[in-house]
């Protein structure tokens, strides 16, 4: 397994981990605040790392052709 699926294994992990927090009613809003933000930092490295998949996979199509 290459270290990018690792890394986006485990950020995806860590992404359902924020979204697991903020569904508890008992946060205060300066923690799903801080949730929020940390959540969209892993959601970025998520679609970081699938775009550069994309890119690697489109590559590979345009030496098949």
């Amino acid at each position: 397994m290459s270290t990018d699926t690792k890394s986006y294994e485990r950020s995806l992990r860590e992404l359902e981990g924020y979204v697991e927090k903020i569904k508890n009613p008992e946060n205060t809003l300066e923690e799903l605040i801080k949730t929020y933000e940390a959540g969209m930092e892993r959601y970025r490295e998520c679609k970081r790392i699938i775009e550069e998949a994309k890119q690697t996979v489109a590559v590979f199509e345009g030496e098949e052709a």
